[in-house]
């Protein structure tokens, strides 16, 4: 008689998807570069394999990239198909907060200000009499330059695509 003895590894994640707390986040995905490079990644593409990841930030090997995912993965931010493919699940920490998903984009919320800031400067031109225009410009101009900086400042804060090596 032969028997045949069958050995399941199952991956125990680390926290409960919905035990897992903001600061939790903040320190382990938030406060490492490489981690929250991955994560931004994901956001913007949505489904990948570890290759795909590995080319896509510039990772020295796929088992670094394995790795990421793997801790991404035990906290709840990606999940694993049948495939062997990384779905993303889109959660707000730390200074993702701060920024919108539209499809693959990741705009933060100034930007958006900044728009509405601009319009309202075309209308006023348009719209208003001679004396609350100018008060209207200055005020809508100065609301524009705020937002602007604030945007340049949160797009440096969240990394962006990197050259994949060669």
């Amino acid at each position: 008689m032969v028997k045949i003895v069958v050995r399941a590894v199952v991956r125990v994640p680390l926290f409960e998807k919905d035990e897992v707390d903001e600061s939790i986040l903040d320190e382990r995905v938030g406060g490492e570069y490489v981690t929250l490079n991955v994560y931004v990644f994901m956001l913007r593409v949505g489904v990948a394999s570890v290759r795909d990841v590995f080319r896509g930030c510039g990772l020295s090997s796929t088992s670094l990239a394995l790795h990421h995912l793997g801790k991404l993965e035990r906290l709840g931010l990606v999940w694993k198909d049948e495939k062997g493919l990384y779905n993303v699940v889109v959660r707000k920490f730390g200074v993702l907060r701060f920024f919108y998903k539209t499809g693959k984009w990741l705009l933060p919320r100034s930007f958006l200000y900044m728009i509405m800031y601009a319009a309202i400067m075309i209308a006023s031109a348009v719209l208003l009499p001679l004396g609350l225009r100018e008060v209207a410009e200055i005020l809508s101009a100065l609301g524009f330059s705020i937002n602007l900086i604030e945007t340049t400042f949160f797009l440096m804060l969240i990394p962006h695509r990197t050259r994949s090596r060669t």
